[in-house]
């Protein structure tokens, strides 16, 4: 398990023009699909994830490799300085209103969060096309299909949510590649 993620995590670096020697990641123990950029070149893995077709790996491991790449993490981390910041200001003009940040960050925060998943999967279909995938859009869009089936419904308010809706990930990949040409050519390319 551990070798496959490594492989696969260091062919999406390389296919992302990036240094796969800066790339760590640890295992999560868990039958979820779990995939989790942390920082600088750190990830968190599951052997639920281990556990997938190599298409479905390379296609979600692809997803995180683009968030590193686009800097998100920096980019929340520095939001959500922001907004704290701002909230701090107002707490001194206004007593009591700073605590507004415990309610208002974690909003801004994930939503500006749902946005950059639909950035990372337009950037991970450039890295799975360096891959050697033909239909990259179908691959994802399957590899997202085959994590939610087998981790269920998101528990919570949608507000919270650290994703978008499936659907809507879905509807941005469209139009997928055709069935025969995108199939024929999407198989795994030889590790």
């Amino acid at each position: 398990r551990t070798k496959c993620l490594s492989q696969t995590l260091y062919r999406a670096a390389v296919a992302a023009g990036d240094d796969p020697a800066h790339y760590s990641f640890a295992m999560l123990q868990t039958s979820k699909v779990v995939a989790v950029t942390y920082e600088e070149g750190i990830f968190y893995f599951s052997e639920g994830l281990a556990d997938q077709s190599p298409a479905h790996v390379d296609a979600l491991v692809a997803h995180q490799v683009a968030h590193e790449v686009l800097g998100h993490v920096g980019k929340r981390r520095v939001l959500s300085l922001g907004v704290s910041g701002g909230f701090t200001v107002i707490g001194f003009v206004v007593p009591g209103l700073g605590l507004m940040d415990f309610l208002v960050n974690p909003v801004i925060v994930r939503a500006f969060t749902r946005d950059q998943a639909f950035a990372a999967d337009q950037r991970s279909l450039e890295i799975l096309r360096s891959l050697g995938y033909q239909a990259p859009r179908r691959t994802l869009a399957e590899a997202l299909k085959a994590a939610a089936s087998l981790n269920g419904a998101p528990d919570g308010n949608p507000l919270l949510a650290t994703e978008p809706d499936l659907d809507d990930r879905l509807g941005a990949l469209e139009p997928l590649e055709t069935e025969a040409a995108g199939l024929a050519g999407n198989t795994p390319p030889k590790r």
